[in-house]
């Protein structure tokens, strides 16, 4: 089985990639859980930060019960998001886990010790057995994104140094041309990459990386809708528009909506307390963490249309929106993903993201209502909706609400490079990559920008 380091080495013929897992388990003792994550989220370094995990995200969160429903359960849910040289997602996921289980075994057991079906402790092959109780609990997601997927830890801390690397430079170097400048740029890296490890395995005379193309993601930039006209495959829209009649015949008539002064006025102490939990686990850094939870709306129909609007915004993910770097042409998103869970009675959603709550939801209203609603019509309270991509998240007010509402603290989550925005990571990458061209390539004043 291939191993993964982190340690600066030149770059691979198969770069490594970005995966992504879930594992939810059944919480039997809440209490001493939550009391783990807190003291763990005041641990530094944090077990998550081992090279050779090479993870770039991580969260551990509790998902309370549907009070609604009387079998619901408290949940653990992990998620993380690693590098992987593997290309298929269950062979990823599989070394991922067996590597988590060997070098942070002490912690995941403490954690996951509190579900239910743990191993007892004492037994044979221990790391073995945490292992095979994670990948019990791997939920699949029904839609996912991630704004970076090619690019490795390493490659993307390359880059960041590398910028200010070229700045130190450039405050000290004699003014000349953008051509002569951009070679005695080229001429200071190159020299110095043969003795900073922060350039280890930068050969700025060999090609760039070949993802991302900055000419293929202009291309799809410029594309607009036909994406999503490709994206809809017959096999997901035609379930889809066989419960159109009844969506507005029955459910845009009779489905409750979120109501703004009703929630507020019915706000209890229990209430303002996870209210308050939310925020204090927000706006510690440049990238914060959301995990909502909402149950489906009960009827016929509702779990099929949910999964194949999943489909059909997982495909232009995958194929379009991971590319650009931007989901529904926002640039503040470094991952998101949606999965069904308790009998597919609940929705999931994480997302890792830049600057505030506040902008992150107005990004999405002004920018990706359609897809909103496609991810989440089919859910308790959800704004009214018009054919299940229409209206809905328009209403601005009650779709911040409700999203709050839903929401529930992240109790634990880790970054490996905090300080970076998805736009600073994607500007870097722009940098590096013209760094390999002759200065003859042209583009110099819009690569200079890059800079400041």
């Amino acid at each position: 089985m291939p191993t993964l380091s982190l340690t600066p080495t030149p770059e691979r013929q198969s770069p490594i990639r970005q995966e992504s897992l879930t594992v939810l388990a059944r919480v039997d003792r809440e209490a001493p859980l939550r009391a783990t994550l807190d003291a763990l989220g005041a641990s530094a370094p944090s077990v998550f930060a081992d090279p050779e995990l090479g993870i770039h995200f991580a969260r551990l969160v509790v998902i309370p019960k549907d009070g609604d429903q009387a079998d619901s359960s408290v949940w653990l849910a992990f998620e993380s998001n690693f590098d992987t040289p593997f290309s298929g997602e269950v062979e990823a996921q599989a070394a991922h886990l067996d590597a988590l289980s060997a070098r942070a075994r002490d912690t995941l057991a403490e954690i996951f010790g509190c579900c239910s079906g743990f191993p007892a402790a004492g037994s044979p092959e221990p790391a073995g057995r945490l292992a095979a109780y994670l990948k019990a609990g791997l939920v699949p997601s029904t839609a996912s994104y991630q704004g970076h997927s090619h690019r490795s830890i390493a490659r993307i801390r390359l880059e960041r140094d590398l910028r200010e690397i070229i700045l130190t430079y450039l405050e000290t170097a004699n003014g000349c041309g953008p051509e002569q400048l951009f070679e005695r740029v080229r001429d200071h890296v190159r020299a110095l990459s043969k003795t900073d490890p922060r350039l280890a395995g930068l050969d700025v005379d060999q090609p760039a990386p070949p993802l991302p193309d900055p000419v293929v993601r202009s291309q799809h930039l410029s594309e607009g809708w036909a994406p999503w006209i490709e994206a809809g495959k017959l096999k997901d829209t035609l379930p889809i528009l066989l419960n159109l009649p009844k969506a507005l015949l029955e459910w845009q008539k009779h489905d409750a909506v979120f109501d703004v002064r009703e929630h507020q006025e019915r706000w209890t102490d229990a209430d303002r307390e996870a209210f308050s939990a939310i925020a204090r686990s927000e706006d510690h850094g440049t990238q914060n963490a959301l995990t909502h939870v909402v149950p489906l709306r009960e009827g016929s129909g509702r779990l099929t249309v949910l999964k194949h609007a999943h489909a059909t915004v997982n495909r232009i993910s995958q194929n379009h929106f991971q590319y650009i770097g931007q989901l529904g042409t926002i640039p503040s998103i470094h991952f998101a993903k949606w999965l069904l869970f308790e009998s597919d009675r609940r929705l999931l959603f994480f997302s890792n993201y830049d600057k505030s709550w506040e902008s992150y939801l107005g990004d999405f209203v002004d920018r990706a209502p359609e897809g909103l609603n496609l991810a989440w019509s089919c859910t308790r309270e959800y704004p009214r909706t018009v054919a299940f991509a229409f209206e809905g998240a328009k209403d601005e007010e009650t779709f911040k609400s409700w999203t709050r509402a839903y929401q529930v603290p992240t109790q634990f989550f880790y970054s490996a490079y905090t300080d970076l925005t998805i736009e600073t990571i994607n500007n870097n990458t722009w940098i590096r990559t013209r760094l390999h061209d002759a200065p003859s390539a042209g583009g110099l004043d819009a690569w200079l920008r890059r800079l400041t």
